[in-house]
C-alpha cells in the first residue's frame, strides 16, 4: 500500500512539473515568437529606407533633399544591423520559471527605454530644425533641414514601433505569465528551498 501511494505520488508530481514546464513553454515561445515578428518589422522598415533612400537621392537635385536621403539611408542602415542579428540569432532554450521572467523583463524594459530614445532623436530632429532658421550659409540650412527632418521621421516611426512593442509584450504577459506566476509559491525551511505550482 505504502509503495502503491509513493508511487502515485510521484506520478502526480512529475505530471504537475510537466505541466508547469510546458505553460512556461509555451510563454517563452510566445514571447519568442513576438519578437522574431517584430524584428521582421524593423527590419522591413530598415530595408524600405535604405532602398528609398538610394532611389531618393539618384532622382533629385535639390541639395537639401540629398541630405535628407543621406541621414534616412544611414539610420536604415543602423536598424538594419540591430534588427538581423536578432532576427537570425537562435532563442535561448525554456530555462526557469526566473529565467523566463527575467528575459520577459529585460524584453520590456529595452523596448520602453528604446521609446524614450526615440523621444530624444525627435528633440535632436526639431533642434536641426530650429537651427536651420539662424543659419546664414545656405548649404548649411539646407544639410541641418535635411537631417532635422529625417531624424524626426526616423524617430517618430521607431516611437511608435518601440511602444507598441512594450505594449504587446506587456499585454502578453499580463495575460500569459502572471496568473502563472500568481500560482507558484516558495517555500523555504532552513536547508532548502521549494518551488511549487498551484493548479
Amino acid at each position: 500500500m505504502k509503495f502503491k501511494l509513493s508511487f502515485l505520488f510521484a506520478i502526480i508530481l512529475t505530471s504537475t512539473f510537466a505541466q508547469k514546464d510546458s505553460l512556461l513553454k509555451q510563454f517563452d515561445d510566445s514571447r519568442n515568437r513576438k519578437t522574431h515578428q517584430s524584428m521582421i518589422v524593423l527590419s522591413s522598415w530598415a530595408g524600405a529606407n535604405i532602398a528609398g533612400s538610394i532611389a531618393g537621392y539618384a532622382l533629385t537635385n535639390n541639395y537639401e533633399d540629398k541630405q535628407f536621403y543621406i541621414m534616412n539611408g544611414a539610420w536604415g542602415v543602423i536598424n538594419l544591423s540591430l534588427a538581423l542579428p536578432s532576427l537570425f540569432g537562435k532563442p535561448k532554450p525554456t530555462g526557469t520559471v526566473w529565467d523566463v521572467q527575467k528575459r520577459q523583463t529585460n524584453v520590456e524594459k529595452l523596448f520602453l527605454a528604446n521609446a524614450a530614445l526615440d523621444l530624444a532623436y525627435i528633440m535632436r530632429g526639431t533642434y536641426y530644425l530650429e537651427q536651420a532658421k539662424h543659419q546664414t550659409d545656405i548649404n548649411e540650412a539646407q544639410r541641418s533641414r535635411g537631417f532635422g527632418n529625417a531624424i524626426i521621421i526616423q524617430g517618430a516611426g521607431l516611437f511608435i514601433f518601440d511602444l507598441t512593442m512594450t505594449f504587446i509584450s506587456n499585454r502578453n504577459r499580463k495575460k500569459h505569465l502572471d496568473p502563472f506566476l500568481k500560482n507558484a509559491t516558495i517555500s523555504f525551511t532552513g536547508n532548502t528551498v521549494g518551488l511549487g505550482y498551484r493548479f
